[in-house]
């Protein structure tokens, strides 16, 4: 992502996972870490790393279904879609 404020996309990451029903076990901003679970009839985890590279934040995200990881693409499609519309609105101070 085109921003050099990690602290901003961390913070947008927990919102985008709280907005996709995620709840929220474990986030630290100075690491750039976020752990999150699902619970709606399944168990999924999605760990989420921001770290800052030269002038640009980079967001990596893994899920697991039940200890298995998830290599659907769809899943983590929507969850770079939400996070950039988050991302979005947060810079141009829309809420």
């Amino acid at each position: 992502f085109d921003t050099e404020d990690k602290n901003s996309v961390v913070r947008n990451v927990i919102s985008t996972l709280q907005d996709l029903d995620f709840v929220i076990d474990q986030a630290d901003a100075a690491l750039g870490t976020v752990s999150a679970t699902k619970l709606s009839g399944y168990q999924i985890r999605m760990t989420v790393t921001a770290r800052a590279k030269s002038s640009s934040v980079v967001v990596r995200a893994s899920a697991q279904y039940n200890l298995k990881p998830i290599e659907d693409s769809g899943m983590y499609q929507d969850f770079f879609a939400a996070l950039s519309k988050s991302l979005f609105l947060s810079a141009n101070s829309v809420e």
